[in-house]
């Protein structure tokens, strides 16, 4: 959504951080061709009512040498709003102007004060179907906190992201994404669905359940069929907008990030589904520099697939 600094940089080398709950991800991924990405991570405790947790992520900066490291950051689940909006019909050079006219009556802060970045969805199957597009909006303040926070943590932020796009960056590594897949990811306070196909981001759905619900209800089979019939609900209801909307072939596997700490998840979905669910390690990503457990894999997926970020992945996005 932003970007920021300026200056030499290591080449094929990008990092990201991102909190989940009380806990932040760090994580650098180096490109090597032919070769599956280097990755290494760091997983701290941290809150952004914590002044100390920026001296922490300063001191795993410094020992994973990010020193000459373009960083991607990423804003919280609350720091941002997702509409999805039917792209004005207008010239290209007047199209924020447009949506941020649209979002006026959509968002509970004055569009004045606005950062915003258009997302274009792909063609819709029925070709008089208007063209369809996600706006990404965060009050100007929150990009300026989070600019304080990198600068206090002596990160090199270069480019400010969501959740959304850094888990469709894990998606499209999987080789499910090549016929279609749903990628379902659970955060400390919510779960974040994409469906990708080719690269492409098709559709993204935020949950209301996150790890410390599910695990809350672990011990509680009514309540945990009530939780996994709502998530199983919403990814039904994904999935049929995507092969209505799009023309594409159902989806034949769920994905589910690492983390979410409930071994019959999968199960539980697949039975009300009727689809095999997939869990997958970073081993079968990256090549690792060291041994990560699956719960700091969970907490760090979003700080992974910022660093996971290309160029290419925001050519036809408009900025504010």
């Amino acid at each position: 959504m932003l970007r920021q600094f300026k200056g030499a940089f290591a080449k094929n080398t990008r990092a990201g951080i991102a909190l989940d709950g009380a806990r932040a991800g760090l994580a650098r991924v180096q490109s090597l061709d032919g070769k599956r990405p280097k990755l290494a991570v760091r997983v701290l405790e941290a809150t952004t009512s914590d002044a100390d947790w920026t001296d922490r992520a300063a001191s795993c900066a410094d020992d994973m040498n990010l020193d000459r490291t373009p960083v991607s950051a990423v804003l919280g689940a609350d720091a941002y709003q997702l509409q999805l909006l039917e792209m004005p019909n207008v010239p290209a050079d007047e199209l924020l102007a447009a949506v941020r006219w649209r979002l006026k009556d959509l968002i509970d802060f004055p569009v004045e004060e606005a950062v915003i970045e258009v997302l274009e969805m792909p063609p819709h199957a029925n070709p008089g179907a208007p063209q369809t597009a996600y706006a990404v909006v965060t009050r100007r303040t929150e990009v300026l906190q989070q600019i304080e926070l990198m600068k206090q943590a002596e990160l090199r932020m270069d480019v400010i992201d969501i959740p959304e796009l850094c888990l469709r960056n894990i998606a499209v590594l999987l080789p499910q994404d090549t016929d279609g897949v749903a990628f379902l990811h659970f955060t400390e306070d919510c779960g974040y669905l994409t469906i990708t196909r080719k690269g492409v981001l098709h559709l993204t759905r935020r949950l209301d359940t996150g790890r410390r619900a599910l695990e809350g209800a672990a011990s509680d089979d009514f309540a945990m069929q009530d939780l996994v019939g709502g998530i199983a609900l919403d990814i039904q209801r994904s999935l049929d907008y995507y092969e209505s909307h799009y023309d594409c072939r159902p989806v034949r596997q769920i994905v589910l990030g690492p983390g979410a700490g409930l071994d019959a998840l999968p199960a539980a979905l697949t039975d009300h589904l009727g689809l095999s669910v997939e869990r997958i390690d970073f081993e079968d990503l990256f090549s690792l520099e060291d041994e990560v457990s699956s719960e700091d894999q969970g907490g760090c997926l979003i700080a992974v697939g910022a660093a996971l970020r290309q160029d290419q992945a925001a050519q036809n996005a408009a900025r504010s």
